[in-house]
């Protein structure tokens, strides 16, 4: 019997192999649709930028994007995907030798975002990967039809095709916008690698929703919260529609997020802040009720900055996003809350009523000067320096962008000519690749600088040009930063439009410290870390000021002490060196006297010993 029932399970098994389908995949072959849209929207750009007959425009790359994401929609696998592929591109024409490329990485190479190592994955076919390969050897070079070099030597796009028909209610017209923009970063973005998200996944995850925004608001929403996962600062979606829909209304009073409380810290039209009994320290709880802080959190991936300070900082841009109406909110104001109905405005409707008041530098306490950068121009500096040369510190205020000055400040701060920061510029000739620049340097030789201390002091504000100045600032001999997160954002940057009116920008040219650490989205770190308080807020204090002050005194205090001690160990380095002379002159008259007493005995007659007289 057991034979028989061994005999039958054997017989089973081969039934079922039998009928298994002939052309079954395994699941590793198996494409999905967003995996297929992802190699389109990735292959569409290293064509774009690497074949010698795109690159140089023989076709319309838009129009033959729509005709490739058709054509390859019936394939499901891998190996039927790659070998149309594989096919598509011979037959757009022969890609000749090109003796001029350099196969190999330079010295001078930044290649932290470069990878074509997809081109090579396993699951295309061979005759695929040696493609594109072939392509990578021998990639275009000369005059680009579709990129070219700034004068500072950052990306620009040009001869795209903004207006190309452009149907945003047809999902596959929308991946047109994303892919391009995708693209951008992919090959010239210098800080790419250091996005939060991996920018594989960010398109990923991207087609979906692209392909899901049937309407104008989604079409212009999934544009934004895209350009956001580029974590840069300098990146952004201006459109008209934006404006008007509108999605962007102020308050009369400019407010942070501090403590996790939206808290008016300044107001910016004195009349309309009063129409609203708006004043510093009053915090929004509320809005609509909601409360106002899951209100920032939700509106958090239309946020672009390079960090969360800026983004925390962009606050007052985006909290009311797409509110139409007047909102109803709750107050709070020293201890008591109060509902009320606040108007909203258009920026442009606002009359700045700030404070430009108070002196470019002053004394600000014993043996403590203070410079503010925002309004000390290049004529001010030698002055500037002259009357503050013999403090012990100086502090240079860099919450606001300075004008021009800090080159000239440098060579009065330090002993010698310094390096302080270099450059990472994209290298046409291999998109994807970057090469470093020669380092930039301030200071000059001067035996005469400034031997005292100097304070930076930073904060969100502190961004771009200001960051620059800090780093040049950073290379005097005795520098203490004060404040919290700057906004991690400097360099060159590139401006283009995606679509017709859709334009946007970006960090084109990476700037770093001279050992090639970042500065991108780390800022200029503090050695003193001082956050705003509600309590300093509502005080009028300027605590990063304080803390810098009490900084400079807390070390005047320590020189002066050490100075002290230094003195005290002299007296009695002195004391014990006049004791020492004493004991040594004491020893001396002994020794003197000694020598006395031989010579008397010398001199006595020797008959007058032998006599026994003594």
């Amino acid at each position: 019997m057991r034979p028989f029932v061994l005999l039958l399970l054997a017989l089973c098994f081969s039934v079922n192999t039998s009928f298994a389908p002939k052309n079954a995949h395994s699941d590793e072959n198996q494409l999905s649709e967003v995996d297929r849209l992802f190699y389109v929207g990735k292959i569409w750009g290293f064509l774009k930028y690497y074949h010698p007959l795109v690159a140089k425009g023989s076709y319309n790359w838009d129009e033959k994007l729509q005709s490739i994401i058709e054509k390859t929609a019936k394939y499901q696998t891998y190996s039927e995907f790659s070998d149309y592929i594989s096919k598509w591109i011979y037959y757009m024409g022969q890609v000749p030798p090109c003796t001029s490329c350099n196969n190999v990485n330079q010295e001078n190479h930044f290649l932290k975002n470069f990878d074509l190592s997809w081109t090579q994955d396993r699951r295309f076919s061979e005759e695929f990967r040696k493609t594109f390969k072939n392509i990578e050897r021998n990639r275009f070079q000369g005059n680009h039809f579709y990129i070219s070099q700034g004068k500072a030597g950052q990306f620009e796009a040009k001869n795209e095709g903004p207006d190309y028909n452009f149907l945003w209610k047809e999902p596959n017209q929308r991946l047109l916008p994303l892919f391009r923009y995708w693209n951008y970063i992919e090959y010239f973005y210098p800080h790419k690698h250091l996005a939060d998200q991996d920018w594989d996944d960010v398109l990923k995850e991207m087609i979906p929703k692209f392909q899901q925004a049937d309407t104008k608001l989604a079409f212009h929403l999934a544009m934004l919260e895209l350009i956001v996962k580029a974590d840069d600062s300098h990146a952004g979606l201006v459109t008209p529609e934006l404006d008007e829909m509108p999605y962007y209304n102020y308050l009369p009073a400019k407010f942070d997020l501090i403590e996790n409380e939206v808290i008016i810290t300044e107001i910016i039209d004195q009349s309309k802040a009063q129409a609203n009994d708006l004043q510093v320290g009053d915090i929004l709880k509320t809005i609509n009720g909601r409360p106002a802080v899951a209100m920032h959190e939700a509106n958090r991936k239309y946020i672009w900055g390079s960090n969360d300070a800026v983004k925390d900082r962009s606050i007052y841009h985006t909290l009311f996003m797409g509110i139409k109406e007047p909102p109803q909110v709750t107050i709070e104001r020293n201890g008591s809350t109060r509902t009320a109905t606040l108007t909203l405005y258009k920026y442009a409707d606002l009359s700045y009523d700030g404070d430009n008041s108070g002196e470019k530098w002053t004394i600000v306490d014993d043996s403590v000067g203070y410079v503010d950068m925002g309004k000390l121009t290049a004529g001010d500096v030698d002055a500037m320096m002259s009357e503050l040369m013999e403090q012990k510190f100086i502090i240079f205020d860099l919450r606001k962008s300075p004008r021009g000055t800090y080159r000239a400040i440098s060579k009065y701060l330090n002993p010698s000519d310094t390096a302080f920061a270099r450059f990472a510029k994209p290298d046409l000739s291999y998109p994807g690749k970057f090469i470093w620049e020669g380092e930039q340097r301030c200071g000059s030789q001067n035996e005469d600088y400034f031997k005292g201390n100097v304070i930076l002091l930073v904060n969100d504000e502190t961004q771009n040009n200001t960051e620059f100045a800090a780093m040049c600032l950073q290379t005097a001999p005795n520098v203490t930063v004060v404040g919290n997160q700057t906004a991690g954002t400097l360099g060159n940057v590139s401006k283009f439009a995606i679509l017709g009116r859709l334009y946007t920008s970006m960090t084109a040219i990476g700037v770093y410290y001279p050992d090639g650490s970042d500065v991108q989205r780390v800022g200029i770190e503090p050695d003193e870390v001082v956050e705003p308080t509600v309590a300093g807020i509502r005080a009028g204090k300027d605590e990063v000021l304080e803390k810098a002050i009490e900084v400079a005194n807390e070390e005047i205090a320590r020189l002066i002490e050490i100075a002290r001690l230094e003195e005290l160990a002299r007296q009695r380095r002195l004391d014990s060196l006049l004791r020492l002379d004493s004991l040594r002159m004491l020893d001396s008259l002994r020794m003197d006297s000694l020598r006395m007493d031989s010579l008397q005995m010398d001199a006595l007659p020797m008959d007058s010993l032998d006599r026994g007289d003594y």
